[in-house]
């Protein structure tokens, strides 16, 4: 056990070029399981240390170190960059707004993991592929991109994510001036999100819908911000009953924006 965390800690000085033979003399007097569980041990660290870095607002820093990280590992692992390391990446660009890198990232990890990466993986580089395609208003390439993440999400079951995926296409279609796909999309995402919420309409237009914890707390959000966007479709598309529906449905996923605009045109709910 000792000889194993000696070659986790080498394996975290992966920045310093002049230790990679070092480095890996330590790793390659291990067996094919140490290497295996000091790999992991590496990934685990260097993931918590790059969180606590972007704790602090210090994405230059995340990226700086994460770059470095991503240059020296397969010098010293043998392996390619994992894909949480991309997912990282990805997630700094996004809370930078830099588009173009996120889909910059989300391809190379794809390129290069594909065929060893898990469907939950794919699932969520396919997504934020598809949210860096969409920002840069890109549809079409978003629409494949969302596609891909409904295919794998679905292999893994999981209907909430899959619904924010299909809304996600609805919305290209709109923006694409596509009314009648975007419509099929948008009906096809909410029966996602109710299967997920194990809820019905009537039930969420009658109450505010509640969740026991932070994964569905983030979902709830993503629901309330598409039916936001489906009541603003229906409005623009004359329906003004069903975008009244959808304002008040919004609402109750604590949606502010949808509440407000609800007050301010039917009073209270």
């Amino acid at each position: 056990m000792k000889q194993l965390f000696f070659t986790l800690f080498t394996l975290l000085s992966i920045s310093a070029s002049a230790q990679n033979t070092q480095n890996q003399e330590a790793l390659d007097t291990l067996s094919q399981e140490q290497k295996e569980i000091a790999i992991s041990l590496a990934e685990q660290f260097i993931l918590h240390t790059v969180d606590s870095i972007m704790e602090e607002g210090m994405y230059m820093q995340a990226l700086d170190a994460l770059d470095s990280i991503q240059t020296n590992w397969k010098k010293i692992t043998g392996k390619g960059p994992f894909p949480l390391l991309y997912m990282k990446k990805g997630h700094i660009y996004m809370c930078l707004e830099e588009w173009q890198q996120l889909i910059d990232t989300t391809n190379e990890c794809i390129k290069y993991n594909k065929e060893t990466m898990s469907d939950r993986s794919a699932a969520i580089l396919y997504n934020m592929q598809g949210i860096g395609y969409r920002n840069l208003e890109d549809y079409k390439n978003a629409i494949r991109s969302f596609e891909f993440a409904v295919s794998y999400y679905s292999k893994v079951g999981d209907c909430g994510s899959q619904g924010d995926m299909l809304c996600g296409i609805a919305y290209s279609y709109y923006k694409m001036g596509k009314p009648s796909a975007a419509s099929s999309f948008y009906e096809k995402g909410f029966i996602k999100f109710l299967q997920y919420f194990n809820i019905t309409k009537k039930q969420l237009l009658q109450s505010n819908l509640k969740v026991d914890d932070s994964s569905k707390e983030s979902l709830m959000g993503l629901f309330g911000s598409h039916l936001y966007d489906m009541a603003i479709y229906k409005q623009d598309n004359g329906d003004r009953l069903a975008s009244k529906d959808y304002l008040l449905m919004s609402a109750h996923c604590g949606n502010s924006l949808a509440r407000s605009e609800y007050q301010r045109l039917y009073g209270r709910y």
